[in-house]
C-alpha cells in the first residue's frame, strides 16, 4: 500500500510550489486561446455582416436601376412597335421638331383637339421630364447619344465612356459617380441599337441597322440607401458588441468557475474532506521537503503520530455523525497549538500526525522542546469535547520520531512515529513514546502478522480446538466445551490465539475470523448430530469479539448460520467480555434479548477484569459468569484472589448465575472451588484444548 502513497506524492509534486502551496492553474492558456478564437469569430462575423450589408445596398441600387431601364425599354418598344403615338399639344407639350418632315406629324381630331406624333425617344424623354418634376431627387433616366439630335441628349463624361464601350461590343455599363453636391449616384446604362423603325427619324445620321445609336442611362441616388445601410451597420455593431460582451463575460465566468473547481479538486486531492487538514500525500510531500532542508542546513525536526484511544468505542456506540464531529474538533485543537511553519494532518480514521519543523540543532534541546509540545497536546486533547448535549473524553497515544540531516526517507520517519505510537498504546494509552530502533522490529513483525493473517484466512489455515467444561459436582463429567481458534501456520505449526488475536482486532480481520469461528463451531455441532446422534457434547461456547457483536447484521447473520446448520440454538453459548457491556448497554441488551428469544445462552467471559457493574448484569439476560484464570491461578496462595473468587461465587449464587472457573490446573484449586459451590470448571487439570476428534474421544471415555 505504501507504493500507492509514494505514487500519490510524486503525482502532486508538479502541482506544488516550494512551500507546498498550489501552483498557478493551467487553465489560463486555454482561456486565452478561447478568448482569441472568440474575438476572431466576432471580427469575422462583423466583417461578413458589414460586407453583406454593403452588397445588399449595391443589389438594391442595381435592382432599382435595372427596373427603371426595363421600364424605359418597355415604353420605347411599345411606342416603336405602333409607329409612334399621338399626344395632345394643349398641355404644354411641344411637337417633336425632328419629325417635321413627316406629313402626318400634326393632326386635328373631329372635336378640334390638336395632336402631335411622338416617336419612342421623344416619348421616353417626356417620361423622364415628368419623373424629374414629380421626384427631383429620385431615380433619373436619360436618353443620350454620341450624335444627339437635341442638346438635352448630350452625354456626360461617364455616359460618353459608356457609349464608346458599347461601340466596342459592351452590353451594359455600371458605375458610381458624384454630383456637384458630392452625393453618390449609381449609374446603369444599356445601348439603343438601330432598327428599321428608327431610320425614319435618324436616317439622315447615316446609321445602319444594328449600329449603336445611343443608350438609356439611369442614375439612382445612393444617399438614402447608404444612410439606411449605416443605420443597419450601427445596429449590427451594437448587437455584435452585446454578443461579444456576453460571450466574454461567459468565458470569464466559466474560467472562474473552472478555476474554483480545479482548486477544489486539487484541495480535495491534498486535504482531508472531513477536517480540511492536509492528507497523507500532502504531509509526506512537506515532510520530504523538510528532510531536504535538514540535509542542506543541518536542521532537525519531529513527527508526532496520534491515535485516539477510545474513538472506536465512541464511533460505534454513538454513531458516525458524532465521531465525525469529534474528529473535526480534535483537528481544530491541534491546529490551535502549532506554529505557522508546523503541519497537522489527518491520515485517516482516528490517526493524526504533526510535523514540527526547524527545531534546535542540539539533540537534548530538541527532545525537551518536543516533550513540552507533547505535554501541551495531551493536556489539550484530554479536555472534554462538547457534541450536542454530550461531553466526550478521548485519551490520546502519541508516538514521536525525530529526524535530522541523517534521515533518509519521509516514509521511514512516519513509520518510526507509528511504531512509537503503538508502544504508547501498549503502555496503557494517554501517553507518549519516543521512537527506539527496537520498535521498528516490533512494527515490522506486526505488519508481517497482518499479511500472514490475510493469507491464512484465504487459505483456510485456522482450526478450532475444544477445551472441555467439567461439572464440579459430578467429577469427570463433560457438560460442554469452549471452542478456541488455533492457527495452523505452515512454518511455525500450531500458533495460539494470544499471538494473533490482537493483530486481528487492530486490522479489522477479527470480523472475518469471528464469522468463520461461528460457522465452523455450528458446522462441527451438525457433524456430531449427524454422525453420532447419541453423543452428548453438551453446550459449545464461542468467544464473540466486541467489534463483531456491534455489527448491525450480527444477529440475522448468526441466526441464518444456526438455521443452515440445523442445530439447537440452546446448545450454543456466546461468550461476551465485560468491556463490551459498557459501550452501548441499550444496543447490547436489545441484541441479547433477540438472541435469547431464539434460545441462545450467554456467559460473561473473564469476569472481574473489566469495568462492568452489577447494575449492568441485572439488565442483561446473562446465564453464566466465567471467572478469569488470573484470579484462579493463585486462589490457594493469595488471600486477595481468594476473596475476589469467593465474592464472585457469592454474588453469582444470589443472582442465580452459573459459574465457570477458567484455568484450573491443580487439585488444590479444584478443591477450593468445590468447597465454595462453584458449578463448572475448565483447565489443564482435566484437559488442554484439543482438536474435535480428540474431544469426541474424551466424550466417549466420559460416557
Amino acid at each position: 500500500m505504501q507504493d500507492s502513497y509514494d505514487g500519490g506524492v510524486l503525482s502532486i509534486k508538479r502541482n506544488l510550489s516550494v512551500d507546498g502551496s498550489l501552483k498557478r492553474s493551467h487553465l489560463l492558456p486555454w482561456v486565452i486561446v478561447l478568448g482569441v478564437v472568440w474575438c476572431l469569430a466576432f471580427m469575422v462575423s462583423m466583417y461578413w455582416n458589414v460586407r453583406h450589408n454593403q452588397d445588399m445596398v449595391m443589389d438594391q441600387v442595381l435592382s432599382q436601376a435595372q427596373a427603371a431601364i426595363d421600364k424605359d425599354m418597355t415604353y420605347r418598344h411599345l411606342v416603336s412597335s405602333v409607329g409612334g403615338v399621338y399626344i395632345p399639344t394643349d398641355k404644354g407639350i411641344e411637337p417633336n421638331p425632328y419629325l417635321s418632315h413627316i406629313p402626318h406629324r400634326d393632326v386635328t381630331t373631329e372635336s378640334g383637339r390638336k395632336l402631335s406624333l411622338v416617336n419612342s425617344s421623344y416619348f421616353t424623354r417626356l417620361v423622364h421630364d415628368q419623373e424629374a418634376t414629380v421626384s427631383p431627387n429620385g431615380i433619373r433616366g436619360h436618353v443620350t447619344s454620341l450624335k444627339p439630335l437635341r442638346p438635352q441628349n448630350t452625354p456626360d463624361e461617364w455616359e460618353k465612356q459608356a457609349l464608346l464601350a458599347f461601340e466596342k461590343g459592351a452590353a451594359q455599363q455600371t458605375g458610381i459617380t458624384k454630383d456637384n453636391n458630392g452625393e453618390e449616384h449609381f449609374r446603369l446604362m444599356q445601348p439603343r441599337m438601330a432598327k428599321a423603325s428608327c431610320m425614319e427619324c435618324h436616317g439622315h445620321q447615316a446609321y445602319k441597322l444594328g449600329d449603336v445609336m445611343g443608350g438609356i442611362s439611369v442614375s439612382v441616388p445612393m444617399g438614402p440607401l447608404l444612410a439606411e445601410s449605416e443605420k443597419q451597420v450601427f445596429r449590427l455593431s451594437l448587437w455584435h458588441m452585446l454578443f461579444w460582451l456576453c460571450g466574454t463575460l461567459g468565458l470569464i465566468q466559466g474560467y472562474n468557475l473552472l478555476l474554483r473547481q480545479e482548486h477544489q479538486m486539487r484541495f480535495s486531492a491534498l486535504h482531508d474532506v472531513l477536517t480540511g487538514l492536509p492528507n497523507r500525500a500532502l504531509f509526506l510531500d512537506r515532510l520530504s521537503q523538510r528532510l531536504e532542508t535538514a540535509k542542506r542546513h543541518d536542521y532537525t525536526g519531529a513527527v508526532l503520530f496520534f491515535d485516539l484511544d477510545r474513538f472506536k468505542t465512541i464511533n460505534d456506540s454513538l454513531g458516525h455523525s458524532v465521531g465525525d464531529q469529534l474528529l473535526c474538533q480534535v483537528g481544530q485543537r491541534l491546529k490551535g497549538l502549532l506554529r505557522s511553519e508546523d503541519t497537522v494532518a489527518r491520515l485517516g480514521g482516528d490517526e493524526f500526525v504533526i510535523l514540527l519543523a526547524d527545531l534546535n540543532s542540539d539533540a537534548e534541546t530538541v527532545v525537551t522542546e518536543v516533550q513540552i509540545v507533547v505535554e501541551k497536546i495531551l493536556e489539550a486533547l484530554a479536555q472534554p469535547y462538547t457534541i450536542g448535549t454530550r461531553e466526550l473524553y478521548t485519551p490520546t497515544s502519541i508516538g514521536v520520531s525525530l529526524f535530522s540531516n541523517e534521515s533518509i526517507d519521509s516514509n521511514e520517519v512516519l513509520q518510526q512515529a507509528d511504531a512509537a505510537m503503538y508502544r504508547a498504546k501498549e503502555a496503557g494509552g494517554n501517553c507518549s513514546q519516543f521512537f527506539l530502533p527496537s520498535m521498528q522490529h516490533v512494527a515490522e513483525e506486526r505488519l508481517e502478522v497482518e499479511h500472514a493473517l490475510r493469507h491464512a484466512l484465504a487459505n483456510h489455515e485456522f482450526l478450532l480446538y475444544y477445551q472441555p467444561v467439567i461439572d464440579i459436582n459430578s467429577p469427570g463429567r463433560i457438560v460442554g466445551a469452549e471452542a478456541l481458534v488455533r492457527w495452523q501456520h505452515p512454518e511455525q505449526g500450531i500458533v495460539p490465539p494470544g499471538e494473533f488475536i490482537c493483530a486481528a482486532e487492530e486490522t479489522g480481520l477479527i470480523l472475518d475470523l469471528g464469522d468463520w469461528v461461528l460457522y465452523e463451531a455450528c458446522n462441527q455441532m451438525q457433524k456430531w448430530n449427524t454422525r453420532n446422534p447419541d453423543l452428548d457434547y453438551g453446550r459449545i461456547s464461542v468467544n464473540i469479539s466486541p467489534r463483531q457483536f456491534q455489527q448491525a447484521n450480527f444477529v440475522p447473520k448468526l441466526i441464518n448460520t444456526i438455521q443452515v446448520a440445523e442445530i439447537d440454538p440452546a446448545r450454543l453459548y456466546l461468550e461476551l467480555t465485560e468491556n463490551l457491556l459498557v459501550r452501548d448497554i441499550d444496543d447490547v441488551a436489545e441484541k441479547m434479548q433477540e438472541l435469547k428469544a431464539h434460545g441462545l445462552q450467554f456467559s460473561i467471559d473473564d469476569f472481574g477484569t473489566g469495568y462492568s457493574s452489577l447494575a449492568y448484569l441485572k439488565q442483561l439476560p446473562v446465564d453464566t459468569v466465567k471467572i478469569d484464570q488470573s484470579f484462579v491461578r493463585d486462589i490457594t496462595t493469595d488471600p486477595n484472589d481468594a476473596a475476589i473468587v469467593e465474592s464472585i461465587l457469592a454474588m453469582s449464587s444470589r443472582m442465580e448465575f452459573r459459574v465457570v472457573a477458567e484455568g484450573v490446573e491443580t487439585k488444590e484449586q479444584l478443591e477450593f472451588l468445590t468447597t465454595r459451590d462453584c458449578n463448572l470448571y475448565q483447565g489443564y487439570l482435566y484437559s488442554e484444548p484439543v482438536p474435535a476428534e480428540e474431544f469426541e474421544s474424551l466424550l466417549r471415555m466420559n460416557t
